[in-house]
Formats: C-alpha cells, structure tokens, sequence
C-alpha cells in the first residue's frame, strides 16, 4: 500500500480545503493506505476540539472529518511555531491523537511518502 502525506494550510472558515483533506484522507485509509499530515500556518486551526459556528452542527464542524481519520489511523502533526505563534498554547486545544513538531517533522513525511497532495 502507499504511504500519502499532505500538508493543510489553511484555516477552517477560510476555504473548504479541510473537507478536501478528509474526503481524501478517508478514503486513502478505506483503501489501506497510510496516511501522514503536517497542518501548517493557519492550518494549525483546524483540530481545535472546540469549535462552534453558528448554524452548524457538530458533525459537520472541520473538527468532526479530522477527529473521524485520526481515529482511522491518519497521523497528524501541527507545526509547533504556528501553533504557538497563534496562542493554541502548545495544542493544548487539539483533539486527542494530534500531535505538535516541527518542519523536520514535515521533511520526514515527505521522504517517506509515495505522494505528497497540498492544500
């Protein structure tokens, strides 16, 4: 199986990259594929465990589709100067199974992976 990598760097009420993100990572692990992300710049917004909009319901908040292919297997690293560069405290913020690191972290993902799809 292929190993997929992604980088996200966009917020979550900015564009519907997030819904790329997941509609991809979903079915990349449905296949068997692996699936490693690093959330970059605004990105880092995106597994915030509290989100709310007004009208939405919860599971059609950003936080929903990340949380759900974190739980499949995707492993998902937030750039730790963006997130604290953006006060998100070290991601205290984040829902369980997101981790926080660094652009090594990234260049790691991209010499492993088969393919690398941006966003």
């Amino acid at each position: 199986m292929a190993k997929i990598g992604m980088l996200l760097t966009e917020g979550p009420w900015q564009t519907e990259n997030y819904k790329v993100f997941t509609k991809i990572a979903d079915a990349a692990l449905d296949k068997g594929h692996e699936v490693q992300a690093f959330f970059y710049l605004d990105g880092v917004y995106n597994p915030i465990k509290h989100q709310k909009f007004p009208g939405t319901t919860e599971e059609n908040l950003p936080v929903s589709g990340i949380k759900k292919v974190v739980e499949k297997g995707a492993k998902i690293i937030c750039c730790g100067i963006c997130v604290n560069g953006r006060g998100l405290e070290g991601g205290k913020e984040f829902i369980e199974g997101v981790k926080v690191g660094g652009l090594p972290d990234f260049a790691d993902i991209m010499g492993e992976c088969d393919t690398l799809v941006t966003l």
